[in-house]
């Protein structure tokens, strides 16, 4: 049985992610996928468009034949965060040859070498580093320039132009994983496949794959759907989730609550305590503000919109720092909690209950007594996460509540 592992979060679910699913399991020969996916929170620190299992049926219909959730911890952390719980959940699976992943470039070898200097961190990059930052770079771009300046004291075939490079998400995320496999030792083959048509960040409905940040911007203008971009299988799917979105402007009534109570924003995770100072200093002038103008108060130049946006939510979620590092330190990744399978995974549901050192999630009312503390803790954050999500489409949209434990695994 050989098997390819998927790290995504189908923010929503189009045909790019459809001809990925494909191409993985064509390239890397494998009986079958396993996709990890983000919860109802997503990276960018903002609910997800569509909810999980909406997410999860359509990943099945296209390819997938397993669907696991990232716990909230990582699926809303740094990329380094949501690298390192994915790579971790599928690493313990002890059953996934390989990873595949989109990206700008299809060098596996060159993710590798340049994921082996960042986690390896020689002295010549820390002090460049260092440096970079104490000059008021953002962290990306002192990181960049760390980068650019140590090629001297590599001699392996690096990007001509680290900006370049790093400009796009794909590609950080693309190390990351690199970086997660290294710390873990993994025998996992690395098999990257180039990102195709428009960019990461385009917001234009053309091509032959548009972006999902395109996708999530039609939805949003509740104009004419971008039908064309959603595989046909899944479109009924897709129309129907429209009429329930959420967007980061549904919690801004829980961020003013969080920003008019909290005494010190430092405890959190993604605030450092520059950044607490700070949004301790403007909290009363963002009352009254949307989502992006609060974060346009709080941003500086060394502090990036993605932190500021992750550390928000992360406020709403109540995740600390302490929390975190017991995580991580706990073995990273406590669970793997099925979101929906195939009925032709059989097989492979099958071995992985032989194979797994994490304890397989199916039935939430039972999930708490196959864990430990630890455990318990990030399941109650996941679970807190999806309740939230799910109250406020609820009022929104004056729909029945539904909790964790009323809802079973999507299986097709």
């Amino acid at each position: 049985m050989k098997t390819v592992g998927i790290i995504a979060e189908y923010n929503p679910f189009h045909t790019g992610h459809a001809h990925h699913l494909k191409t993985a399991r064509q390239k890397s020969g494998a009986d079958y996928v396993i996709v990890v996916m983000s919860p109802d929170f997503v990276q960018r620190g903002e609910p997800a468009v569509f909810d999980k299992f909406t997410r999860t049926r359509m990943a099945l219909q296209n390819g997938a034949d397993l669907v696991l959730e990232l716990p909230v911890c990582y699926a809303c952390g740094s990329a380094e965060y949501f690298a390192r719980g994915a790579v971790t959940l599928l690493e313990k699976l002890k059953a996934v040859d390989t990873l595949c992943f989109g990206c700008e470039t299809a060098d596996a070898s060159l993710l590798q070498s340049t994921a082996a200097l960042l986690f390896q961190e020689p002295e010549p990059y820390r002090g460049i580093l260092k440096d970079g930052v104490r000059r008021g770079l953002t962290y990306p771009q002192a990181r960049t320039e760390a980068l650019r300046q140590c090629q001297k004291y590599d001699h392996t075939d690096l990007p001509s132009s680290w900006d370049e490079f790093f400009s796009s998400p794909n590609n950080i995320l693309a190390i990351e994983y690199c970086k997660a496999l290294i710390r873990l030792s993994s025998s996992m083959e690395v098999l990257p496949v180039i990102r195709e048509g428009n960019g990461y960040h385009s917001s234009a409905l053309e091509g032959s794959f548009c972006s999902a940040t395109a996708i999530r911007k039609a939805i949003a203008a509740r104009d004419s759907l971008p039908l064309s971009y959603i595989p046909e299988i899944c479109r009924e799917d897709f129309e129907q989730a429209c009429r329930y979105t959420l967007s980061s402007q549904d919690l801004l009534p829980l961020l003013t609550e969080k920003l008019l109570t909290t005494p010190d924003f430092s405890r959190i995770l993604d605030i450092s305590p520059d950044l607490s100072d700070r949004m301790d200093n403007l909290r009363f002038s963002c009352i009254g503000k949307s989502w992006e103008e609060i974060t346009d108060i709080i941003k500086t130049r060394q502090i990036t919109k993605a932190r500021i946006r992750r550390g928000m939510l992360h406020l709403i979620l109540n995740l600390s720092d302490e929390a975190m590092n017991r995580f991580l330190s706990d073995g990273t990744v406590s669970y793997a909690r099925i979101l929906g399978f195939c009925r032709d995974a059989a097989p492979l549901l099958h071995h992985l209950k032989q194979s797994s050192t994490l304890p397989l999630i199916t039935k939430t009312a039972s999930a708490a007594s196959l864990l430990d503390e630890t455990g318990k803790e990030m399941l109650r954050l996941d679970f807190t996460a999806s309740h939230l999500y799910r109250s406020i489409r609820s009022l929104k949209y004056e729909l029945p509540f539904r909790t964790e434990y009323e809802h079973s695994p999507v299986i097709l």
